[in-house]
């Protein structure tokens, strides 16, 4: 091989490098531009009002979420971060993310960053045989709950 032909060689294999590289880079935003879809319901059944712990929070970690029962009623919370979507940890005083410390109290409101939105809660229903049925495509305010009189 000479000289001039691997000089040529060479050029032509980073051009292929680089345009595989960009080509790559371009996927991966593109992929962040779409919203995925999924075709899984995204209700799921948690079970009846009784099996959780009064005036507590219950983690369901298949299912990303924080259930909580009182006297009046259940509510459910996402226990994903909305920095980074970090599996967040109950404090005394409501929700630590253990990846990057954002903060959030009792109803899920924003106290310190890096995370900009407040978590997420969920609608509720009830089955036919009283079990609680999650939706996780809809989310309502922090005062919401299904009630369990």
């Amino acid at each position: 091989m000479t000289p001039g032909t691997r000089r040529n060689f060479l050029r032509q294999l980073s051009l292929i490098m680089v345009s595989v590289a960009g080509f790559l880079a371009f996927l991966s935003l593109f992929r962040f531009a779409i919203p995925k879809l999924s075709r899984t319901d995204k209700r799921v059944n948690i079970g009846r009002p009784g099996s959780f712990f009064l005036n507590d929070y219950t983690y369901v970690p298949e299912h990303k979420i924080y259930i909580y029962r009182d006297n009046t009623g259940v509510r459910v919370v996402s226990s994903s971060c909305t920095h980074l979507g970090c599996a967040i940890e109950k404090t005394d005083t409501g929700f630590q993310c253990p990846c990057h410390g954002s903060s959030y109290d009792k109803k899920g409101n924003i106290l310190s960053g890096p995370a900009l939105k407040d978590l997420p809660w969920y609608r509720l229903y009830r089955s036919k045989d009283g079990q609680i049925i999650v939706d996780l495509a809809k989310t309502v305010g922090p005062d919401y709950k299904l009630s369990v009189t």
